[in-house]
């Protein structure tokens, strides 16, 4: 019998049975009266580094995840035990069934943002804040995660297509609840290349391996909303400012045809020319004017999840090809200005002091690499 948190199980946790009728204010709600949250709540301070711009939360809980204080166990045993499969998870904010198990949002136990109790008057953007004391932003929202399949060992690189596309649709759902509410919890902002007024950023990320951060082995994605805007978003924007064009459309217009991996046709893949690690790879929505996940079409979400499926099986199949624990780190580039990107991080190497002041030292090149990626790619489809 397959390692998974039953159905019945998990609908006793959930909070909402439809996405499109999860209230923002009932979410807020709910996260705020979560008394394990509040346990274990962040200490709601940001600092920034003013050499570059890097931004810093701090919770100290977070040292006490069991994940991290406990010697790591067998590799059977860490299956048997997934609190997630065991229904030990926080409580479920919405699930969506697939065609076998399901995949779901539940909030983080161990939140790096969270509710504060006063919403500070502030500058929407963290750049334009005063800080003559250094005393630190305050930063606060939510920290969530889905499930890419409520089945142990599936993720989206061996998940069906259609089981893959109600999870990517479940996260889209998610990002508009959470930047399109109309209450005072967040300041609201938009600029002159924005289609949309927008509450606060939602961030995506994910972590799978030791390598690359991953706590649990249970496939999954995180989902931090805040007022902090993270430094690759300013830097996006910056960029747009800068050359009156996105960094998306750019990459399109400039990096090397030799280096695109596979066009999907509303998306392509390539290898970006300044690669710092080998098979690390972006994937690029064409409508540059796309900024979040939830404007993409029904063919471009499509295309999108194809090419996230074709992206992990490929990675992961080439660093097991060599002798490395497959680890990578997904990044989802949506927000101000951008032009919709993903990026996908192999952990192919290991950070050394040189690459900490910036210098980064490449085993490959974009190249040779760009070739492996696209020959393992067609062979998906061969």
């Amino acid at each position: 019998m397959k390692q998974q948190l039953k159905l019945e199980d998990a609908k006793k946790m959930m909070l909402s049975c439809d996405m499109g009728e999860l209230d923002f204010a009932e979410i807020l709600n709910n996260i705020n009266n979560d008394e394990l949250l509040s346990k274990y709540s962040p200490d709601g301070i940001c600092q920034i580094d003013p050499r570059n711009g890097n931004l810093v939360v701090y919770n100290s809980s977070r040292a006490k995840r069991i994940h991290t204080t406990v010697d790591k166990p067998p590799q059977h045993q860490e299956f048997e035990n997934c609190p997630i499969c065991n229904g030990q998870s926080s409580e479920i904010l919405d699930l969506a069934e697939q065609s076998e198990g399901f995949t779901f949002i539940n909030k983080n136990i161990y939140p790096i943002f969270h509710p504060i109790e006063e919403l500070p008057q502030e500058e929407a953007d963290y750049f334009l804040h005063q800080d003559l004391e250094h005393k630190g932003r305050a930063s606060y929202g939510f920290h969530l995660l889905q499930w890419t399949s409520s089945i142990h060992d599936k993720d989206w690189h061996n998940l069906p297509f259609t089981d893959a596309l109600i999870s990517f649709e479940q996260l889209a759902a998610l990002e508009k609840i959470l930047l399109c509410q109309t209450t005072s919890f967040m300041s609201r902002s938009i600029t002159k290349m924005e289609q949309q007024m927008v509450s606060g950023y939602v961030s995506i990320i994910k972590n799978y391996g030791a390598a690359a951060g991953a706590s649990l082995t249970h496939g999954h994605q995180q989902i931090a909303y805040s007022n902090i805007l993270p430094q690759r978003f300013f830097n996006n924007l910056r960029f747009r400012k800068r050359h009156e064009k996105s960094f998306s459309q750019f990459m399109q217009d400039e990096n090397p045809a030799n280096l695109i991996v596979k066009d999907y046709g509303e998306v392509i893949l390539i290898v970006p020319y300044f690669m710092k690690r080998p098979l690390d790879m972006m994937l690029m929505v064409k409508d540059s004017s796309k900024r979040y996940l939830h404007q993409l079409s029904s063919v471009e979400k499509q295309q999108v999840t194809l090419a996230v499926q074709e992206s992990i099986q490929t990675i992961i199949g080439l660093m097991e090809d060599m002798d490395i624990p497959p680890a990578y780190n997904m990044i989802v580039n949506n927000g101000p200005g951008c032009g919709l990107y993903f990026e996908f991080l192999a952990q192919t190497q290991k950070m050394g002091g040189y690459e900490q002041i910036g210098l980064f030292v490449c085993q490959a090149n974009a190249v040779d690499s760009a070739s492996r990626l696209r020959k393992r790619v067609s062979s998906l489809s061969s």
